[in-house]
């Protein structure tokens, strides 16, 4: 039986908004983590009507990979 893979996410860019999901993603955590980061002021995020998206440039500042 073949181990599941993890979708390939596309190269990060920093002039973008990413979802919580997405961010969760490049971050390699849990969405729950992740809201506890933007909760406790590790990591920026700004709300555009209901929905709340993380700025690329937050996510390569506390990215393992970048």
């Amino acid at each position: 039986m073949s181990k599941p893979t993890s979708p390939t996410l596309p190269p990060l860019d920093p002039q973008q908004r990413y979802t919580v999901d997405e961010a969760s993603a490049y971050l390699r955590q849990s969405r729950a983590k992740t809201y506890n980061d933007i909760s406790s002021g590790l990591l920026q995020s700004f709300n555009d009507g209901r929905r709340r998206y993380v700025p690329g440039t937050s996510i390569a500042a506390r990215s393992r990979v970048a």
